[in-house]
């Protein structure tokens, strides 16, 4: 699976990369400070926020998630056994700080992430954390063809054994591109949760009109749709100022939007430039370095005046927007940033300063529609 999401990806599934982006569309200037959050939200590492569920008791995360699709994950990641006591550093240093939401997926490494966090999980309390997985939703899974109902049932148990859980909080279809109608999609997710399986659900890449008739779908089963998880950060700010915007759609509609690639797969972390640039396996926000560069001047200036890392100024970003940020860890210092997000909120003059060279990015119809 991890072999035909990364072929997926270099096939056009980035948003901004390879042949999408020829140049960047710099976001209008006059669309800066747009959709900020009010200065007194400033969630710490042991707030929470309410995802909704069925039963009525929300599922209640972090404001930050752990990205775990480099756990085992050799395609994209290059990811190495060695690494694994970093990893579980890293999460130690988290949990015991308070964020307890991790992001994974059955195409991540084939499932080996989701192995790898049963291990991480096995010995804690189960309502002390919060996991997130997704179903492959794409045409290459017989399954949904086959069963295009009880396709997300059939994996979703698969990943359970994998967790080594009964349940997850919340499961997500990974992709708009599903055979089956979303109509048969939300059936689908709807058994999982009557099943007890999982006690949210959503969608990850959704356009605002797929999004919402998911919604309609969902609510003839009386279940709500909690997430709509779609890439976004200071270098695809699509999902906030397109013309059919999701962002702004789901803060009125009570669906939590989650950015992915928040960092912009490590190409806002610092740790490349035009003389390191990254690996042209990791597709997401690939601009070429000398553009990002423009755009780390300025997170660096704005951390520099907070005292933050390049990071962490990043992360807070999207917090900033309404975001709730996933971000990939492997270390105990990626750790660290990612916790020094939260319990501070950049001055509207800081957004407004940095929105100045964001970029607004582009949709495939292949993957990210939202």
């Amino acid at each position: 699976m991890q072999s035909v999401l990364q072929t997926g990806l270099a096939a056009g599934m980035s948003a901004v990369s390879g042949f999408h982006s020829d140049k960047p569309k710099w976001v209008d200037h006059s669309l800066a400070g747009a959709n900020v959050m009010p200065d007194d939200f400033c969630p710490d590492t042991k707030a929470r926020i309410n995802i909704p569920t069925k039963s009525g008791t929300p599922v209640k995360a972090s404001y930050i998630c752990i990205g775990a699709w480099p756990w085992g994950d050799k395609a994209t990641w290059n990811y190495s056994p060695e690494e694994l006591p970093a990893i579980k550093a890293a999460w130690k240093l988290l949990y015991e700080a308070g964020i307890n939401f991790i992001d994974t997926a059955e195409a991540y490494a084939s499932g080996t992430s989701e192995e790898i966090i049963g291990d991480l999980v096995k010995d804690l309390p189960r309502d002390s954390f919060v996991i997130q997985t997704k179903w492959l939703s794409t045409p290459t899974k017989a399954d949904n063809f086959l069963h295009p109902v009880d396709a997300p049932v059939k994996s979703l148990r698969k990943s359970l054994e994998r967790l080594k859980l009964d349940y997850v909080d919340i499961y997500l279809v990974h992709g708009p591109i599903h055979p089956q109608s979303i109509a048969r999609a939300a059936e689908g997710m709807a058994k999982c949760v009557e099943l007890g399986l999982t006690r949210a659900v959503g969608v990850a890449n959704y356009d605002r009109d797929d999004m919402l008739q998911m919604k309609a779908e969902l609510l003839n089963y009386g279940i709500p749709l909690a997430v709509n998880q779609c890439e976004f950060n200071v270098l695809r700010r699509y999902s906030e100022v397109s013309e059919a915007a999701v962002m702004p759609t789901c803060r009125a509609e009570g669906i939590v939007f989650q950015s992915y690639s928040s960092l912009a797969q490590s190409r806002l972390s610092g740790k490349y430039s035009t003389r390191n640039p990254p690996p042209k396996s990791y597709q997401f926000s690939s601009y070429d370095m000398p553009v990002v560069d423009k755009v780390l001047d300025v997170l660096r200036r704005v951390g520099e005046r907070r005292g933050k890392s390049v990071p962490s100024v990043a992360l807070n970003y999207c917090i900033s927007k309404g975001a709730l940020p996933l971000v990939g860890i492997r270390n105990p210092q990626q750790a660290q940033d990612a916790a020094d997000a939260l319990g501070w909120r950049l001055t509207r003059e800081d957004v407004v300063e940095i929105d100045k060279v964001s970029i607004e990015g582009k949709r495939t119809m292949l993957w990210q529609q939202g």
